[in-house]
Order: C-alpha cells, then structure tokens, then sequence
C-alpha cells in the first residue's frame, strides 16, 4: 500500500510538473526577447546605481526606453513575465544567458582597462626634468 502511495504520488508531482500554472498570454513576448529586455534591465539598474545623472542628462526613462525600444507595454511586459516566472525551467536558462551576456561584457570591459593602465605605466612621463 505504501508503494502504491509513494508511485501515485510521483506520478502526480511529475504530471503538475508538464502543466502551466499561468495560461500562456496571447501577446507572449518571444523568449529571445524577454532575454533581452532582462538584459536590459540588469544594464539600466546598474547605470540608475552607478550614473543616474547620466539617464536624466539624456532625459531617458528607463522603463519608457524599454517599451519603446521593444515595442511593448507595461500590461504586456508584465504578463510575460509572470508566464515566464510560473516556468521555473525556462526562466533559469533565460536568466543563465543574461549572466552570460553580462559576464561577457565584463570580460571585455575588464581587458580594455588592463590596456588603458599598461599604456599609462609605459606612456612616457609629462614632467621633465
């Protein structure tokens, strides 16, 4: 009887598993570019954390930049979020490709400062004696 209970009870984890909490919105935002709206995002906290006076020299506001640049609206924007965050399995990989994005850009960054530095250590002193 206990087996019985115990297999009963996989199967049903394992059915609810393949289910959709959340109905798929009509207007889904493709995952590709939910990707790249999280992206996005990451960039534009940092820069409010970091150069807000940046966003307000250029009068950009971060979420209107983003429903312009993606061609959506809040409504829209918030419903495909809340699919994408009932899907655990495909909001992992979604925020797995940011973090790469991110990580690659750093890496980037991080080589054209060790340039600028090692050009300053050999740029030859502006003050002769």
């Amino acid at each position: 009887m206990r087996q019985v209970l115990l297999l009963l009870t996989v199967v049903l984890v394992v059915f609810s598993c393949n289910e959709d909490i959340v109905e798929k919105p009509e207007n889904l935002i493709p995952k590709k570019t939910m990707v790249d709206i999280y992206y996005d995002i990451s960039m534009l906290n940092a820069t409010k954390a970091t150069a807000i006076n940046k966003l307000e020299e250029y009068e950009i506001d971060p979420q209107e930049f983003l429903f312009e640049k993606y061609n959506i609206d809040s409504t829209q924007l918030s419903k495909s979020s809340i699919y994408y965050t009932s899907n655990p399995a495909i909001q992992l990989e979604m925020f797995e490709e940011v973090e790469k994005r991110l990580q690659k850009l750093k890496d980037t960054l991080d080589v054209k400062l060790q340039k600028q530095r090692e050009e300053k250590e050999t740029a030859p002193s502006k003050i002769e004696k």
